[in-house]
């Protein structure tokens, strides 16, 4: 708070970007579980704490089956997290070209209701656990995109539809530790058409000036969580061509710290 003339007072910087932002509540709440992870860090570093708090919120984490109101909690925080870093990687992405985009791990559609009102010539498809890609079929349905966005439930460990020309990953892969990220990656490579493009947005360890929560906090968080760990721009783009895509490049973002974006295309041409 800051104060104004008389008795009267109003939100500083801090406090209006909070207020501004709805997501940014949700995500203060939820913290509460990693403060609790974190009552005994030396345990947690030698990762003697599992199970953690954390770990039941993200029940994927740990490959476990979860109540419907497990999947409708955290789908619910990551989509109301989700509209800013939507605009940061859609204006750093050039979708013009595209005829048909598949978000992997897309939960109840956020991302995908910001492209449909960016593109509206592209053919949409929502993949994700199958309770959560129900719950994106209801919601997207009442936002009146319902026969704009398939919404596909599945295991990437399986396999991802083919066909899409382009594919996202948004806050994905950092999720997940090094052999399923991996596979995750080359899931999506088989899943493109020819020439089709691979799109990675996360936050990434390393970037200047943002390591206290690339690097630091999402370290933490992570191994809370139980999965997954922050990764350098360098090691992806290093996975990326280990799944098999060609060309690989980095594309400029408005707020690094929030995610960064790289562009992998896999070989051959449109059709």
């Amino acid at each position: 708070m800051r104060a104004l003339k008389g008795d009267r007072y109003g939100l500083a910087d801090l406090g209006a970007a909070l207020n501004g932002n709805p997501g940014i509540a949700g995500l203060v709440e939820h913290h509460a579980l990693l403060y609790a992870d974190l009552a005994d860090p030396v345990r947690l570093l030698r990762g003697q704490a599992q199970p953690t708090e954390l770990s039941g919120y993200w029940p994927y984490a740990s490959g476990s089956a979860a109540e419907p109101d497990a999947y409708a909690r955290y789908s619910a925080l990551m989509g109301a997290s989700q509209a800013m870093i939507a605009e940061d990687v859609l204006d750093a992405c050039d979708l013009s070209g595209a005829r048909h985009l598949m978000d992997v791990g897309g939960g109840e559609g956020a991302f995908l209701e910001a492209v449909a009102a960016r593109h509206a010539h592209l053919g949409l498809t929502l993949f994700d656990l199958p309770a959560v890609a129900e719950r994106a079929s209801a919601r997207l349905s009442r936002a009146g995109l319902g026969s704009r966005v398939a919404c596909r439930g599945g295991d990437f460990h399986t396999g991802l539809p083919p066909g899409a020309d382009a594919i996202t990953l948004v806050r994905i892969v950092h999720d997940h530790d090094d052999q399923p990220a991996q596979a995750l990656l080359a899931a999506a490579h088989a899943a493109l058409i020819p020439g089709g493009r691979l799109i990675v947005a996360e936050p990434m360890a390393g970037t200047p000036g943002a390591e206290p929560v690339g690097d630091a906090y999402f370290g933490l968080y992570l191994m809370a969580m139980g999965s997954g760990r922050p990764r350098r721009a360098e090691e992806l783009r290093t996975m990326l061509q280990a799944a098999g895509f060609s060309t690989i490049r980095a594309a400029r973002v408005r707020r690094p710290l929030l995610a960064r974006v790289l562009i992998a295309q896999k070989s051959g041409a449109v059709s």
